[in-house]
């Protein structure tokens, strides 16, 4: 079986993620096991597409009943109710950019940023089961930015954008 340039360019997306595992994992556990405000309901996760090769492209977002961010105040500041800053990780790039520029050289179809999201959500999932979110009070969910569903972290399954706040 011949190696498709997808195939190639999944794989080196999922050795790229491989090497951030134990930092992913213990910032995951620690948001697992914070006790958040009353009035945060949800932690939802989102995938920005430009942050691939430039950080990494997860941004956590502290929601109330009505899908609107919460911060609390500390010492006269509004903070985020986190035990970690909401851009979990900071690093150069998951991958650089001339893997995507090989990808989208020899691929047209599909999009080098919807295969690389694919693959992070997926990998985003396991290192949430891994570090304990099975138990995790709240509801919680990751998905691409603007996208119309996304998985619930939770429950494991794909729902509607925004499910978790419907009355």
């Amino acid at each position: 079986m011949r190696m498709t340039p997808e195939i190639s360019f999944r794989n080196a997306v999922r050795a790229n993620l491989s090497t951030l595992d134990d930092r992913i994992e213990n910032v995951l556990a620690s948001l697992i096991g914070h006790r958040y405000p009353a009035e945060v309901h949800a932690l939802s996760f989102e995938v920005f597409s430009e942050s691939f090769t430039s950080g990494f492209p997860v941004r956590a977002f502290f929601l109330d009943r009505t899908n609107t961010e919460h911060f609390v105040c500390v010492d006269g500041k509004e903070t985020y109710p986190s035990p970690v800053d909401p851009g979990l990780i900071e690093i150069d790039h998951v991958y650089p950019q001339e893997l995507e520029d090989e990808f989208d050289a020899t691929s047209p179809e599909p999009n080098a940023w919807e295969i690389a999201a694919d693959e992070l959500v997926a990998w985003f999932a396991e290192r949430w089961r891994r570090a304990g979110g099975v138990r995790f009070p709240l509801a919680c969910t990751i998905g691409c930015h603007d996208a119309p569903d996304e998985l619930n972290l939770v429950s494991g399954a794909r729902q509607p954008r925004y499910a978790s706040f419907v009355p």
